[in-house]
């Protein structure tokens, strides 16, 4: 069983506010350092990641986050650990036609892994999601450029980890 992390924030948030959201539900209750997980950090630049410590968020404060995005015309897909269980549906029921998708992930595959962080973005181009317009006000890039430009910053981040490791 994992072990649930109790300190930092219970919410942490990256992103633009006009790009697609992820939320996530995090039983392990990574992202303590008021940070999100390494291998989340690179998608920033085409979606928004809320990150939500479980049980550190309670259900109240995750709602409320949530209607924020019901103003703003933006697909919202939800990411979850198993263990999360019943909540994940509760939470869907009470957002009903805000939230696009849902995928859960069974442990002991963390949802900061890598993989997983792949499986969300292949997810994401299922549902069609593209990243919004750059600042010059071009058209988003083609879908998979997401795929591709955040799986390279992914890999590159991943690549920079292990080469770290191996010089320590």
């Amino acid at each position: 069983m994992e072990e649930t992390r109790t300190g930092g924030p219970s919410v942490v948030w990256a992103g633009p506010a006009d790009a697609p959201a992820v939320v996530v539900l995090d039983p392990a209750g990574v992202g303590v350092h008021g940070d999100l997980p390494a291998t989340w950090r690179p998608l920033t630049e085409y979606l928004q990641v809320m990150w939500c410590r479980l049980p550190a968020s309670e259900a109240g404060e995750v709602d409320e986050v949530l209607r924020e995005f019901g103003g703003r015309a933006v697909p919202v897909h939800v990411v979850a650990g198993a263990a999360a269980g019943a909540e994940v549906g509760e939470l869907v029921k009470r957002h009903d036609g805000l939230i696009t998708s849902v995928q859960t992930f069974a442990a002991p595959v963390p949802l900061g892994h890598p993989e997983v962080v792949l499986e969300v973005l292949r997810e994401l181009l299922e549902h069609g999601v593209e990243p919004p317009a750059t600042p010059t006000g071009d058209s988003p890039a083609p879908q998979k450029s997401l795929l591709g430009d955040a799986a390279s910053a992914l890999r590159q981040s991943v690549k920079a980890l292990f080469t770290r490791l191996a010089d320590n």
